[in-house]
């Protein structure tokens, strides 16, 4: 066995008064995001198997995070627009040592063995050499997470119908260079040129031992692929995607956080709200497209459009990345009085021959009763580890606007094999000393690092007393052993300075690639919720199953109101269907895609939010 480097194992090596304690980034485990049951009742039997005809194209662009059961014929990789370094289009597959459960597959070892892959329905190709058909598609190793060593692969085979086998067509070995590179291969062979032929993608990957360090142990080797193309009457130059679309996801308009207090907001937004909004897109056609930029706003809880707007239009160079920083001029305001919610959301407009479907992305921005900098989604996991990190320490920092108390720290710990990180800590806060952690102003002892069991994993522990804050503040854990206690990191929030460490008595500033998802609790809010998140997020209301073809039940609890109505939006954020009280809503009129359900009561005011998938039957 070989002595291979766990998924995004980072150390950063101190100095040797630190005997052997560092920082540790070390990969998932566990994907929460597929962690729901009812995605996977939904999708039980509902795989592809139709033979398709020509072309085929699949950018994945949508929100459901399985590949599209009418294209695919297996649902192992994981959909989404986070693991990518600098995507062609919006959305990605992701491959990875995960299986469709999120869980790592029984079969990973240090030897090399087949982990995710992606199998095509069969096609129709009954063509002759003559007619030309080339399949093409884009591949990044690593992205933002692990890099596949040089014995790891991404190998890509073909069906032959009439032989009744795979045969191996193209293969990269892992490397160092993270960048999106786009592949012909050409389809011209008669075992192929075949009605039931299919394609297939296999990820060979290859873990670490994980015996010596057991709560390190984790996902790992990488690969993502964008823009799977194949068709008739191409050639080995056909390359060009002639497409403008939005890229990388759209994060919070405040400066700082990604989630506030609502109370806090209202005192001090002149100073927190960005004066512009990001917007992340790129050119890849061959010729000048002209774009233009819009950005709309709505108040989910008082369902009206608050700000709309056009960012301007410009001309942008073929093969072009972009990302623009459209003035704002808007402050958040609601009537609300202790939380409030919006619904962001950024389109280009384009010509009527460029492709729609990956031209719109949108951001819920959520006011409640706590500080956020993460952006909810871990891609890795975090901690001191090292003989010598025994009461080694982990701080955040965050800024009061306000005279307030910190009620509560929710920390998402990540699943460990054999949850070997599940050790005791003691929660911190501190005071600010010119940027750095200073003296300790509250403590709590005694909570173990198990992991939530909601999507993001975050777990919630109270301070017997409220610790009083006003300006920059720190909050953190005292580690009370040497397990690796395996946190939440998000590696698509640079650190930016907030986070820091300390071992042997003095504060450093961290080193890794991302931020720690801890969030701080305030007590100023009225809002009373106990978990970090927005009150329209509850267990009031409940959606199943989700993904659903048409079929879907709300089950409503004998705590809620019993009197209600339903909208339901896109994510654009229009209003696509209002019904009255049902408990069986009928969105089989809906097309494919990602819903967002509002249920208010008979004042109007909202009682939940629910996030459902309509797919195809």
């Amino acid at each position: 066995m070989r002595n291979k480097r766990l998924a995004y194992l980072i150390i950063f090596i101190l100095s040797t008064l630190t005997t052997g304690a560092q920082e540790v980034v070390s990969g998932l485990l566990y994907n929460r995001q597929l962690s729901d049951p009812a995605l996977h009742f939904s999708l039980k039997g509902a795989m592809g198997t139709d033979t398709l005809s020509l072309p085929f194209n699949d950018d994945f662009s949508y929100s459901n995070p399985f590949p599209s059961s009418g294209k695919w014929t297996d649902n192992k990789v994981f959909i989404n627009n986070t693991f990518s370094v600098n995507q062609v289009t919006q959305g990605v597959a992701t491959f990875d040592c995960l299986d469709e459960f999120g869980k790592l597959y029984p079969e990973a070892s240090t030897s090399l063995f087949a982990a995710d892959v992606l199998t095509s329905n069969p096609l129709d190709l009954t063509y002759s050499p003559a007619d030309s058909i080339y399949l093409s598609f884009f591949y990044e190793p690593g992205g933002i997470a692990d890099m596949p060593e040089r014995d790891d692969s991404l190998t890509l085979s073909f069906w032959s119908p009439s032989e009744e086998r795979w045969l191996s067509v193209w293969r990269a070995r892992g490397e160092t260079a993270r960048e999106f590179r786009q592949v012909m291969i050409p389809v011209k062979d008669p075992r192929w040129l075949q009605r039931g032929f299919q394609f297939r993608f296999t990820n060979f990957a290859s873990l670490a031992g994980i015996v010596s360090e057991p709560s390190r142990a984790g996902n790992a080797d990488q690969w993502n692929i964008d823009c799977v193309r194949l068709g008739a009457g191409r050639t080995q130059s056909d390359t060009v995607l002639h497409d403008a679309a939005l890229t990388k996801p759209l994060r919070s308009l405040l400066k700082e956080y990604e989630a506030m207090p609502w109370i806090q907001f209202r005192q001090a937004y002149l100073s927190v709200m960005s004066a512009t909004a990001g917007i992340a897109y790129r050119n890849n056609d061959n010729i000048v497209r002209n774009i233009t930029r819009h950005i709309s706003i709505k108040d989910l809880r008082s369902n009206f459009v608050v700000r709309d707007f056009s960012a301007g239009a410009t001309n942008v160079e073929p093969f072009t990345d972009m990302f623009f920083n459209a003035p704002l001029l808007y402050t958040y305001s609601s009537l609300a009085t202790d939380s409030a919610l919006f619904l962001v959301t950024s389109s280009l407009i384009t010509d009527d021959f460029d492709p729609k479907g990956n031209d719109t992305l949108s951001f819920l921005q959520k006011f409640s009763d706590f500080f956020a900098i993460d952006d909810g989604t871990a891609e890795a996991g975090y901690g001191i580890n090292g003989q010598g990190s025994r009461n080694a320490m982990v701080a955040l920092r965050f800024r009061s606007f306000i005279p307030d108390s910190v009620t509560a720290i929710s920390i998402c710990f990540n699943d460990a094999y054999n949850n070997a990180n599940q050790g005791s800590f003691d929660l911190m806060v501190w005071s600010d000393d010119n940027g750095a952690p200073g003296t300790q102003i509250g403590t709590a002892t005694g909570p173990v690092a198990v992991p939530g069991t909601s999507a993001n994993g975050f777990v919630t522990w109270y301070f017997e007393k409220p610790v009083s804050v006003n300006g920059n503040f720190w909050i953190g854990w005292k580690q009370l052993s040497e397990k690796f206690l395996n946190a939440g990191l998000d590696l698509n929030t640079p650190p930016a300075g907030r986070q820091y460490f300390l071992l042997n008595g003095i504060w450093q500033q961290s080193q890794v690639p991302g931020t720690l998802m801890m969030r701080a609790i305030m007590k100023g809010s009225g809002t009373g919720t106990s978990s970090g998140e927005n009150p329209l997020f509850n267990n009031l209301y409940t959606l199943y199953p989700n993904p659903s073809a048409g079929d879907i039940t709300l089950e409503v609890s004998d705590e809620a109101p019993q009197e209600f109505t339903i909208d339901i939006y896109d994510l654009p954020g229009a209003r696509v269907l209002s019904l009255p009280r049902t408990e069986h809503p009928d969105i089989g009129r809906l097309p494919a895609g990602t819903y967002i359900m509002i249920i208010r009561n008979m004042a109007g005011t909202p009682l939940t939010l629910l996030r459902f998938i309509k797919t195809n039957r």
